[in-house]
């Protein structure tokens, strides 16, 4: 019997299975959400992007406070702020009204989690 031609089909077999295996481990994994490599960089990048979108939008579609009445857009950031702090996440707004355009609103956010810190500076115009 010519025992080399053995040894190489019973390593070739071992070698298919070894790799069908891997791949099943994989794919198992990988559909039931187990990472199966680390990213170093978890960012909220969702929650990031809805909170300069839903301030934008505020600043669009709230009247901005006069003198003798307070604005529901400070209300609106206080709520937004809490609804973060719930999800672990620091967000400060400040929107103010620039003094030499008419319409032009300073938008200044600052996102901050553990391992982000981030501040947006935003132009908005309110039409």
């Amino acid at each position: 019997m010519d025992r080399r031609g053995q040894l190489l089909l019973l390593s070739g077999m071992l070698i298919a299975m070894a790799v069908a295996l891997i791949t099943l481990y994989l794919t198992t994994a990988s559909i039931s959400g187990i990472r199966v490599s680390y990213s170093p960089w978890n960012l909220p990048y969702y929650e990031m992007r809805m909170g300069i979108y839903e301030s934008i939008r505020a600043i669009k579609y709230y009247n901005y406070p006069t003198i003798n009445e307070p604005s529901a857009i400070y209300e609106f950031y206080e709520n937004m702020s809490k609804i973060y702090a719930r999800h672990g996440y620091f967000l400060v707004v400040n929107a103010t009204e620039n003094k030499t355009f008419l319409n032009l609103y300073e938008l200044n956010l600052t996102f901050k989690t553990d391992r982000v810190d981030l501040e947006v500076k935003k132009y908005v115009t309110k039409y």
